[in-house]
């Protein structure tokens, strides 16, 4: 980590960033609760980590309740994307942002808008048009579906109808679509098996859904959720979490798909952590002693030495630099594990650190887990 950046740090709740890269700034997106009700607020960050408008500005007025922001970038402006519910019904709306930060539209750019539910809006530019993509529940009431729509780099909403991308039984949610030559890629949850699947379809840039059938993505035993599609040179690469192994032990997998709707290859890029395995600090915020507890499920605590994982089992203390500040030994000369270590705000020479933030990181071969600490003298 180069840096932390504080981005908006207003006294109510800030929640459900996006971010979006364009023309050699950031847009970052959120809900804001400082305003009568939850708003969307947007500011720009420098690649130094400058953050232009500090707490950000608010893009739409705060009388409904708005929620989930998108964004992407056309070459031009950003659009942000965000579902708005105020009592009648629920909508996609969406505004530009020009590279300077001016609010390109006075009103909302309506995408849809009835009374049935809409969330869970994604976005992508391609081909000259955005397309967003949002789970609705417009034909039963109650069941999700896959919809979406293209707009205009003007703003002008192309498919005022909606193309109905999945309207498979069952629940369609939680979409992400991304474009690569020559068509969309939306990607989503499917739950119509007993055990929820990642599913996706192709969208060409007249708005015609390519796939009659959705593309499984992924159809592994227990649920996989929360996808996420990049576009890379010539394949799109699919992340999501996949509970395989249990979902209270997800892990994350991704994969890559050709344009051709081929599944290339599926790879486990990250190792669950048993949730029997925390670190805890108490007190925290501390100004003298914190004591630091590892708490390990039985296998972990038959470890003899070497880690799990065959290798070192560390217990450190770093900077906010990264910079290592105290080490613990977490073996007696009979190799039993030491659950329980305290820290005296001193580093590895005895000399006392000075107040601020600093990490507790346990390793255990090739698992981690960290803890922030913050000390106040």
């Amino acid at each position: 980590m180069l840096d932390s950046i504080i981005i908006c740090n207003d006294l109510y709740d800030q929640l459900s960033p996006n971010i979006t890269f364009g023309d050699s700034v950031y847009l970052v997106s959120w809900i804001d609760k400082r305003g009568l009700f939850p708003a969307i607020y947007c500011a720009r960050v420098l690649p130094d980590g400058s953050v232009i408008e500090t707490n950000g500005f608010r893009i739409n007025d705060d009388s409904t309740n708005q929620i989930s922001p998108v964004s992407s970038f056309d070459g031009n402006n950003f659009f942000v994307v965000w579902v708005g519910f105020d009592g009648n019904g629920f909508g996609v709306f969406g505004k530009r942002i020009s590279v300077s930060g001016a609010i390109l539209d006075s009103f909302p750019i309506v995408i849809t808008y009835s009374v049935e539910a809409k969330y869970n809006p994604a976005m992508a530019y391609g081909g000259g048009n955005y397309m967003s993509i949002w789970d609705d529940a417009r034909l039963s009431g109650t069941d999700y579906d896959e919809w979406a729509a293209r707009i205009s780099t003007e703003g002008i909403l192309i498919d005022t109808a909606g193309i109905a991308v999945d309207t498979s039984p069952g629940y369609q949610f939680t979409p992400s679509v991304s474009f690569l030559p020559p068509y969309f890629f939306a990607v989503w949850t499917d739950d119509q098996s007993s055990e929820a699947d990642l599913v996706g379809k192709r969208i060409s840039l007249s708005g015609d859904v390519v796939d009659s059938v959705a593309i499984p993505i992924s159809s592994a035993a227990g649920q996989q959720f929360n996808p996420s599609i990049l576009r890379g040179i010539d394949k799109y690469c699919v992340a999501w979490s996949d509970g395989r192994l249990g979902y209270e032990n997800s892990d994350i997998y991704a994969t890559f798909v050709d344009t051709a709707g081929a599944v290339v290859e599926e790879e486990k890029i990250s190792d669950t952590v048993n949730k029997e395995m925390s670190l805890t600090v108490n007190p925290n915020p501390f100004s003298t002693t914190t004591q630091i507890v590892i708490s390990l499920s039985g296998k972990a605590q038959r470890m003899q030495g070497t880690g799990k994982n065959g290798g070192q089992i560390d217990l450190n203390i770093y900077g906010i630099q990264g910079n290592l500040v105290k080490s613990f030994s977490l073996f007696t000369p009979h190799s039993s594990l030491i659950t329980t270590v305290f820290w005296d705000g001193t580093d590895n020479l005895g000399n006392e650190v000075p107040s601020g933030i600093y990490f507790s990181v346990f390793k255990d071969g090739g698992i981690h887990i960290e803890k922030k600490i913050l000390l106040i003298k």
